[in-house]
């Protein structure tokens, strides 16, 4: 059992709560005014500790800033590049405004205070909230939190802006038009534009693609994405694809001659697309600024970027036919629901397309007669 004592201070008489913690030691609480405040604390705790609720003051006075940098050491599952990202956004926009606050002095209208006040676009911000939140998560199982303050906040909804998907012929305008520019054609540059927008590969996926990853001679071609390359703190690093999953890809026929003549007389192991001054990994930002962005802008789309690629691959496979497994399965989406999300708007096109074709297989069959005869 744990007692209360009074003691002496500059101010007047003040108590405190003697108690033993879950391991024995003992410990105190200073400070209260009243007695009666003392021993509803002393109380409290007791009943904590007997229950299992019981969380030590000393664990929650680490400060938010060195908390986040225990945290984020003990996350060795994250990627480099998105260490690299965490890393800015702590040092960025959550140190300034909080850092030098204990972890359990940190109130929730504090935390929502300082989100509110956040610059950017609303994903922007959610992804810094995330962060902050996840190392508090973190807290709450370590013992040191009884509650994440910065959970179920008010945030700002992202705006959904409407995806721009390109037409085989514009595809080809953009092939061409990089094809036509210095060196294009000769570096397959034009190629890259059609790989994207017809396997719906992520810039990385693409840079990383050595020749010994496509099968270009078997009865379905196919490539096979089996690492990325991701540019971090201006350096090319070699990681797994995203969730770590390998994934194959068919190869449409017509770029079969296309890419052999690409890859011809060079070793397994080599990039299929690469750098002229390199030799390695082709690079997104070198690509944009030599070829890519004046040819878009020459052929109407100013403003592309290589990712809306991936999102034309999506559309045309569709327009195609293609169901929603076997976008999936291209994309390299964790699931049918993540797709089904990120293109919802090509799918909702979709459905009158299957209206239409129920209605002419049902009209061929019995239920036909099941309708009013006309007059």
């Amino acid at each position: 059992m744990g007692s209360i004592e009074s003691y002496e201070t500059a101010k007047g008489r003040r108590y405190r709560a003697l108690y033993r913690r879950p391991d024995k030691k003992q410990t105190q609480k200073r400070g209260f005014t009243t007695k009666k405040a003392a021993e509803l604390f002393l109380a409290t705790t007791e009943v904590d500790i007997a229950q299992g609720r019981y969380l030590d003051p000393s664990l929650a006075r680490v400060t938010v800033a060195d908390w986040l940098q225990t945290w984020l050491a003990a996350r060795g599952d994250l990627r480099a590049t998105t260490r690299s990202r965490v890393e800015n956004i702590i040092e960025k926009h959550i140190v300034p405004e909080l850092g030098t606050i204990p972890i359990g002095n940190l109130a929730r209208l504090r935390v929502q205070e300082s989100a509110s006040a956040l610059p950017g676009a609303p994903a922007t911000v959610r992804k810094i909230v995330n962060v902050l939140s996840g190392a508090l998560r973190f807290a709450v199982e370590d013992g040191r939190l009884a509650s994440n303050p910065a959970q179920r906040l008010k945030l700002p909804k992202p705006t959904k802006t409407r995806k721009r998907y390109l037409s085989h012929d514009q595809v080809a305008a953009l092939a061409q038009a990089i094809d036509q520019a210095k060196d294009g054609r000769e570096y397959g540059y034009g190629l890259v534009v059609l790989v994207l927008a017809y396997c719906g590969l992520r810039w990385g996926e693409l840079s990383g693609l050595r020749i010994g990853d496509l099968d270009l001679d078997a009865n379905h071609p196919r490539l096979t994405v089996a690492q990325t390359v991701v540019a971090d703190k201006g350096y090319q690093r070699i990681e797994p694809p995203k969730d770590y999953e390998h994934r194959s890809i068919p190869i449409p026929a017509f770029l079969v001659g296309l890419l052999r003549a690409q890859i011809a007389g060079r070793p397994a192991d080599a990039p299929v697309f690469y750098g002229i001054r390199t030799g390695t990994w082709l690079r997104n930002h070198v690509y944009r600024v030599g070829w890519f962005d004046d040819a878009a802008a020459a052929v109407g789309i100013k403003g592309l970027t290589p990712h809306e690629l991936r999102h034309t691959a999506a559309s045309l496979a569709v327009s195609a036919g293609a169901n929603v497994k076997a976008v999936q399965r291209m994309l390299g989406h964790a699931s049918a629901a993540v797709t089904l999300d990120v293109y919802a708007d090509l799918f909702d096109d979709d459905l009158d397309g299957v209206a239409m074709a129920l209605n002419q297989a049902a009209m061929q069959s019995d239920v036909a007669n099941l309708l009013p005869k006309a007059a």
